[in-house]
């Protein structure tokens, strides 16, 4: 799991942002914590104070050690640092093992230099430049037989280890490999749906493609039901597709369903596809403005969905709902404010002890909480 994260100079962040998700020592809620760590994490924070370019930060590392799909950066550098290097840090906790990697970048697809150290042993140090190739250090328990010359670009050492030598399933460095893999993030908004990282085996697929293949259109009427939106849907076969349609007057009437559809009724649609498409495989979900269109008792359901959802995988919520900053939903070490470069949670926002019976969305709005 993700235990921290650091990043510097990346899109608007002009300063080192860091954002640790250790886990606290409360009572309720336990399940949305494992071992020690936050498990799912909502985070909240005005227009323009970087929720997304967080997300996009922390998915950099499946730019170069995954071959999943990429979205690409316009603005990498912060334009206030032009020319200095972006800068990245991950923390991992494996069981009782951590694993840090770091790397330098001069842009999206260009590695500087990264770092990989396992239980504060250093496996591998690689600089992406020949003039400082003879500091380059590869452990002997990695490097095995493996001729390893200098790269520039994409190519990352850690990346062509991991491909070239035997898989210890149950290593450090497989398993981060294997998180790596999984790590999904998507939004559905006004300019249309996009996702990167994880690869569906159907890429090209649409949802209801997804909902169509897996025969799970009774599940799904029953889902938008759960959320106040009731269709009678059916697919119908169209020039060797397969179109969902809604009906109406007892069959007499129709139309395709996503003709019909709201925004959120579109968002709970890619939510739901994406759940029979994903989610068994996840190892980390961030959903980026995840409510945009959604009203807060849909939010709220979501959220209770992602707080049970098995098998358990990391989830990452942004949004502007603070009605969701409720301990009957969250904790207050799983609940973060975003401003000014800063990222914390709302335990360590204020002074005053905070228990379950709280309201934390009342403190919230009554100033009890700092903003970093």
């Amino acid at each position: 799991m993700l235990e921290r994260f650091e990043v510097d100079n990346f899109m608007g962040f002009s300063e080192l942002l860091e954002w640790d998700l250790t886990a606290h020592n409360y009572n309720f809620n336990q399940n949305l914590v494992y071992n020690g760590v936050v498990n799912k994490a909502i985070v909240y924070g005005k227009n323009g104070v970087g929720k997304s370019a967080l997300g996009m930060a922390l998915f950099d590392i499946t730019t170069h050690l995954t071959d999943n799909h990429k979205k690409t950066v316009k603005i990498y550098r912060n334009l206030h640092h032009p020319d200095n290097p972006v800068a990245f840090q991950y923390q991992f906790k494996f069981g009782n093992d951590r694993v840090v990697y770091e790397y330098l970048k001069a842009n999206q697809s260009t590695l500087l230099w990264e770092l990989l150290e396992v239980n504060r042993e250093r496996l591998i140090e690689y600089f992406h430049f020949d003039e400082l190739a003879d500091r380059n250090f590869v452990h002997p328990s990695l490097k095995g037989t493996l001729n390893i010359e200098p790269t520039e670009g994409t190519l990352s050492v850690l990346k062509y280890i991991y491909r070239n030598t035997p898989v210890n399933p149950e290593s450090p460095l497989t398993k981060l490999m294997q998180f790596c893999n999984n790590m999904l993030w998507y939004r559905s908004l006004s300019d249309g749906n996009s996702f990167m990282g994880f690869t569906p085996s159907f890429e090209d697929e649409k949802p209801t493609d997804i909902i169509h293949r897996e025969g799970k259109l009774a599940e799904f009427e029953e889902f938008l039901r759960s959320n106040d939106v009731n269709y009678q849907l059916g697919f119908e076969e169209e020039n060797d597709k397969y179109v969902l349609y809604a009906y109406f007057n007892d069959g007499k009437n129709k139309a395709p369903f996503t003709a019909l559809a709201s925004t959120g009724t579109k968002m709970l649609l890619l939510y739901y596809a994406w759940s029979l498409q994903a989610y068994p495989k996840l190892s980390l979900l961030f959903i980026d403005e995840f409510d945009a269109f959604l009203h807060y008792e849909a939010a709220e359901r979501l959220v209770k969905l992602l707080n049970n959802a098995e098998p358990r995988f990391q989830s990452i919520l942004t949004t502007h709902n603070t009605y969701l900053m409720q301990n009957r939903l969250t904790r207050p070490d799983c609940c973060f404010l975003m401003s000014n470069n800063r990222i914390t949670n709302l335990r360590s926002a204020t002074d005053k002890e905070i228990r379950e019976a709280h309201n934390l969305e009342k403190m919230y709005i009554n100033g009890a909480f700092v903003e970093p």
